[in-house]
């Protein structure tokens, strides 16, 4: 059931804490704009290239602005164009690569950040609540979204939410038959 850890570092959990669980977002949410994004560079560094490729046939109305007064603009337009949407991609993909949620049989751990890290974690016997919702949509490729609910400090509520989780009903399951063994564990 427990597997060593690949995506939050070892240094986090302690000696004999077991991963239960670990993965990525769904790249369907976090890649969409991104994958947009780098199709729009695509079209962009080609565009931009047009003058040097051999033999190019003529595009209305693009081959007559790179040809006029303002050629040159239009064609610099093209390459800062190609230069914006490559670096929303490459910060589109490092922020899937750098968001992880775990689930261990003592806490649930939810990593954040490029340059910098955020790691929030909530011990399992501290949950109250896990929720867990899907859209059409989402059902359909396969993500939802788990909201954890803790009873804090004076009767205020706390949550985590992990957003686009790949196969949420399975994580879900899991996550509930660690927290019935650990109550199992303490009750004995």
């Amino acid at each position: 059931m427990a597997s060593k850890s690949r995506l939050i570092p070892r240094k986090f959990l302690s000696s004999d804490e077991k991963v239960v669980f670990e993965s990525r977002p769904s790249a369907w949410l976090y890649m969409k704009s991104g994958v947009l994004s780098a199709i729009v560079a695509m079209i962009a560094l080609v565009l931009f290239a047009w003058n040097w490729i051999p033999s190019a046939p003529d595009i209305p109305y693009l081959s007559t602005a790179l040809a006029g007064q303002y050629g040159d603009y239009v064609h610099w337009a093209f390459g800062v164009l190609f230069f914006l949407a490559f670096v929303y991609f490459v910060v589109k993909w490092m922020r899937w690569g750098s968001t992880v949620y775990a689930a261990t049989d003592e806490r649930i751990i939810k990593q954040k950040g490029i340059l910098s890290k955020t790691y929030e974690d909530i011990p399992l016997n501290m949950i109250t609540n896990i929720d867990m919702s899907q859209s059409l949509a989402k059902r359909a490729l396969g993500y939802g979204t788990i909201v954890f609910s803790v009873q804090g400090l004076g009767g205020r509520k706390a949550d985590m939410s992990w957003t686009a989780v790949p196969d949420p009903m399975a994580v879900q399951r899991k996550i509930q038959e660690v927290m019935d063994d650990n109550r199992k564990r303490a009750a004995r």
